[in-house]
């Protein structure tokens, strides 16, 4: 039986404030011109749409001078397209650096990725950008590292019905965005988070409270019978779908088909938690399709059951691979992974 689909298109935001909540706080709350930009600036999206996808487009490439337009686009096809990571990028090539942007082109950088992504999505994106300014040495520049060193990408040119395709990558996101028309994913794609919890001026920030709070409360509603096939091992894991994983893991944990009315919803809202990152109509049609095979996906987690320690879970079904694992003991480094192996990069290779 096909389970009621809740609405889910309400971002589950759980202390994930808006990006451009600092809107306000002077430069020095800041440790780059580009962290002030991407931390207070509200862009100017008026819809979501695919013209509005393609004009915010053309508007960052025609933003650019020839050397920074060069650098950030390729053609649809570029193997670079497949050499996404989430680790620290000190590529000299390979995409356009933030921190090799003014401010004018961070604001268009800005105004295009609202138009790609929901509000939740653009406030996480956002968010795990300034994360990352925490690791760098006292706000010194620290290669790899930081807003500044997050590199955008291009492929093919922004149509509202042609093909094209998009990349974040930089420490802790590698994010791919395949358009044509209607149709849109963000499969695959790392999203993660170091520190999990920070503040800026006094404003406090966790870009992925829900990913983990939810969860727990999903496996600690199990029932004593269900856990016994839900917990994988008392010790966290790690990716198996990680980037240049791109093998299909085995499926393992407890079968959604055995869980009650309840647990069932709570697997969906969690799933929503990376899915809500589409604009509203594009996600709404995913969730459609993954409530109808949710009785064929499967739970599994490896970790204590009490918030707060470092736990790894994934989920996993015919069209859809979600992993989570903290990476250290507190539990303050967190990666991700969102992939649908029916349709990765929106078949643009196929």
């Amino acid at each position: 039986m096909k389970p009621i689909l809740p609405s889910l298109f309400v971002p589950i935001l759980l202390m994930a404030p808006l990006a451009f909540a600092h809107e306000g706080h002077p430069r020095s709350a800041f440790v780059s011109d580009a962290s002030h930009v991407v931390g207070t600036y509200k862009p100017k999206a008026s819809n979501q749409s695919p013209t509005a996808m393609a004009d915010a487009g053309m508007a960052f490439l025609n933003s650019l001078d020839d050397q920074q337009r060069k650098a950030v686009s390729y053609p649809l096809d570029d193997p670079e397209r497949k050499r996404w990571t989430n680790l620290p990028q000190r590529r000299g090539n390979g995409g356009l650096a933030l921190g090799k942007c003014n401010e004018m082109q961070i604001m268009a950088f800005c105004d295009l990725l609202a138009t790609m992504l929901s509000e939740q999505g653009y406030q996480k994106t956002c968010n795990i950008m300034l994360a990352d300014d925490q690791l760098l040495n006292n706000g010194q520049p620290r290669a790899g590292f930081g807003t500044e060193d997050f590199f955008v990408v291009i492929f093919g040119k922004p149509s509202p019905t042609d093909p094209w395709g998009f990349q974040l990558d930089g420490h802790h996101l590698g994010l791919n965005l395949s358009i044509e028309g209607e149709s849109i994913t963000f499969a695959p794609s790392f999203i993660g988070t170091q520190p999990e919890i920070f503040n800026i001026a006094d404003h406090q920030i966790r870009p992925l409270a829900g990913e983990n709070d939810l969860a727990f409360k999903l496996v600690n509603s199990l029932t004593e019978d269900q856990k016994a096939t839900a917990i994988l091992s008392n010790s966290k894991g790690n990716l198996r779908a990680g980037p240049g994983q791109d093998a299909v893991p085995e499926m393992v944990g407890i079968k959604c088909e055995s869980l009650n009315e309840q647990q069932k919803s709570l697997v969906l809202k969690l799933i929503a938690l990376w899915v809500n990152d589409l604009p509203q109509k594009q996600a709404e049609q995913r969730m459609e399709q993954l409530a109808g095979e949710l009785n064929e996906t499967r739970f599994g987690w490896r970790g204590s059951l009490d918030n707060g320690n470092a736990i790894s879970y994934s989920i996993q079904g015919p069209t859809l691979i979600i992993e989570y694992a903290a990476q250290d003991a507190r539990a303050s480094h967190i990666h991700t992974i969102y992939r649908d192996p029916s349709n990765p990069y929106g078949k643009q290779f196929e």
